[in-house]
């Protein structure tokens, strides 16, 4: 076997390309001052180019930082006042552009009462010491003995005794009339338990819209009065308007039109001769406007209408709506209750009158047991307050009506939705029998003293065709308080929505891309020096551990192992300047050294066998060529 040159690697060289790859490793390691500066630099925010540059000077740097923290905090200070006003007054009530015709509006709701609260012939006939008489004292709020009694609060007691004892709608209302045409008093009025008593309500819902539960007691009598019959109840809410499309045949009714002639009238009857007792110190009637959905209180709210006289009321819809923008306002900052967000437990249409009904009836409950007779009741047995209750339930309601007091109060918010009529009254004298007249509402009534003294003619109208509403809607809406912010922030720093997806980047995927690089790059440089230490490794074992001045020769042509191990060595490492003019040298020089050793060998073996031949003699026999 023919001897080689075997190629020794230094006991340093692995140390050294350690070291290497791990000065490569810091400087391609990406440090957060480094990604700071670069944010700095190439950052669209205004400024902090300035204190990235490393070329300028350190004051010239703290100058630019702070002035930055200036603008900065002066942006906050004026983005903190748009945010207290878009939190504080998000809200603005205005005109609404489009007009409402009224078609759309419903009539109102007209309820009147007499002043008399109980008939002088049905009081006579109360004997003493009865229930009757008990009821009578409650109604008529007169006190008396209550420690006797058979009253035992129960609200059929009172039902009874509100019918029989007190004047009803048919008595009441002589002639009736609604848009030019002459109609039946009973018809399109009904009874309806109030704080007056029992009254005349026309216009309003059907118990069926109403109220929530069909099986609660109802403050519309049935006994007396319906608007059944020709008529037929559809559904109308302030915020939804009509539930289908009304006629003539339904109701509520919709405004037939502007002027007197297409409006309600109807001539009332007080019976000042039967008056026995009443809420107030004249005799007439009391008469309230108000929505169809609602239960009026007439005692601290409704209009007089004095007997002997012809009046005229023009009623002026006031509407208010609402954007549905304002949805996601709070209730406290928008001040008002959508259909959807309502609570109420007896009616359907949530109203704040509704609401505050319901509110006195469960505080006075709550307080004293009973529950006035007009209030909402849920049960059939809940117990109906008597005189006997009277300083309680007075005291309820006073702590309600007073504002000042906190303890005990209804916080009932307006409707979004709601509309109430405002009305504008108008009296004369009302003379009947002396000259020739139009209205034949008045043709039967012929006594001239009786007309003066116990009836009163009433036109209700609108003069108007179209009403325009007040509408909430909103002042600073989210799109208009980024308009403000994003005008700021672009004012004092330059900022925009690029700026803060360039900080989400510098913060996160940059440096999650650099460690994952720097990952892939350390597993490359780690490959190598593996594949180094391995073929290092294979060539000691194969070639065996030899000093550094053995001397070998190799046949011409073939190239060794370790001629091939440098040769890919080098072909590895082709892509670094300096280790391949390192290796190159040292090969160069290695090369050298080897031919050199080549040369001397094979001079001194041509030498020792031309001796052992005879060197000078003439050879003969065998001739070796290749010595020669």
């Amino acid at each position: 076997m023919a001897p080689v040159f075997p190629l020794h690697r230094l006991p340093h060289v692995a140390f050294d390309k350690e070291q290497r790859i791990k000065a490569a490793i810091n400087r391609e390691r990406v440090s957060f001052t480094e990604n700071l500066r670069e944010y700095c630099l190439n950052t669209t925010i205004h400024g902090l180019k300035y204190i990235g540059t490393v070329s300028l000077t350190l004051c010239e740097r703290a100058y630019f930082f702070l002035t930055f923290l200036v603008v900065t905090a002066c942006s906050i200070y004026f983005i903190s006042n748009v945010y207290i006003k878009w939190q504080s007054s998000p809200i603005i009530i205005g005109l609404n552009p489009i007009a409402t015709h009224i078609r759309n509006i419903p009539f109102p709701a007209v309820t009147i009462c007499n002043m008399n609260q109980l008939r002088r012939e049905a009081a006579e006939r109360i004997e003493q010491n009865t229930l009757e008489q008990t009821v009578l004292q409650s109604i008529c709020s007169i006190d008396g003995d209550f420690n006797d009694t058979q009253y035992e609060g129960k609200w059929s007691a009172v039902k009874r005794m509100l019918l029989s004892a007190t004047q009803p709608c048919s008595a009441l209302l002589k002639a009736c009339r609604y848009a030019k045409q002459p109609e039946r008093c009973s018809e399109i009025f009904q009874s309806i338990f109030t704080d007056e008593g029992l009254c005349c309500t026309f216009n309003t819902l059907d118990t069926v819209y109403m109220f929530r539960n069909a099986t609660a007691p109802s403050i519309f009598p049935t006994e007396v009065g319906s608007s059944s019959g020709r008529f037929r109840p559809i559904l109308w809410t302030p915020e939804n308007g009509y539930a289908e499309e009304p006629s003539n045949a339904s109701y509520p009714r919709f405004i037939a039109g502007p002027g007197v002639a297409m409006g309600l009238a109807m001539v009332l009857d007080a019976n000042a001769s039967d008056y026995f007792c009443s809420s107030t110190s004249s005799v007439g009637f009391k008469i309230i406007f108000h929505s169809p959905s609602e239960t009026p209180k007439i005692t601290d709210y409704a209009q007089y209408i004095p007997v002997g006289t012809e009046n005229r009321i023009i009623i002026t819809p006031k509407i208010n709506d609402a954007a549905d923008q304002i949805r996601k306002v709070a209730q406290a900052q928008r001040q008002c209750v959508f259909a959807s967000e309502a609570n109420l437990s007896y009616y359907s249409v949530y109203s704040r009158n509704n609401c505050e009904l319901e509110c006195e009836a469960k505080l006075i409950l709550e307080n004293c047991g009973c529950v006035l007779y007009y209030l909402p009741k849920l049960y059939e047995d809940t117990k109906i307050c008597s005189r006997a209750n009277a300083r309680c339930y007075e005291q309820i309601r006073s702590s309600i009506a007073f504002t000042a007091n906190t303890s005990i109060s209804c916080s009932c918010l307006p409707g979004c939705f709601e509309i109430s009529y405002v009305p504008d009254l108008t009296t004369a004298e009302l003379q009947v029998g002396r000259f020739g007249i139009r209205e034949t509402l008045l043709d039967n009534v012929k006594d001239e003293v009786y007309a003066k003294e116990n009836l009163a003619l009433v036109y209700i109208f609108v003069k108007d065709t179209y009403y325009r509403s007040f509408t909430k809607g909103e002042l600073v809406g989210f799109t208009d308080f980024l308009s403000n912010v994003g005008g700021l922030l672009g004012l004092f720093l330059g900022f925009s929505i690029i700026s803060l997806i360039e900080v989400i980047y510098f913060v996160t995927l940059r440096p999650y891309c650099a460690k994952r690089k720097q990952q892939c790059i350390n597993r490359k440089e780690q490959n190598v020096e593996a594949n180094h230490l391995t073929a290092a490794r294979n060539e000691l074992l194969w070639f065996g551990s030899k000093p550094s001045t053995t001397t070998a020769i190799q046949f011409l042509g073939r190239p060794t192992y370790a001629d091939r191990y440098d040769a890919n060595d080098y072909h590895l490492h082709a892509g670094r300047n300096a280790m391949v003019k390192e290796f190159a040298a040292k090969l160069k020089h290695l090369v050298h050294s080897r031919l050199q050793q080549a040369n001397g060998w094979v001079r001194n073996t041509f030498r020792s066998r031309r001796t052992q031949l005879g060197f000078g003699q003439e050879r003969t026999g065998t001739s070796y060529p290749f010595y020669d």
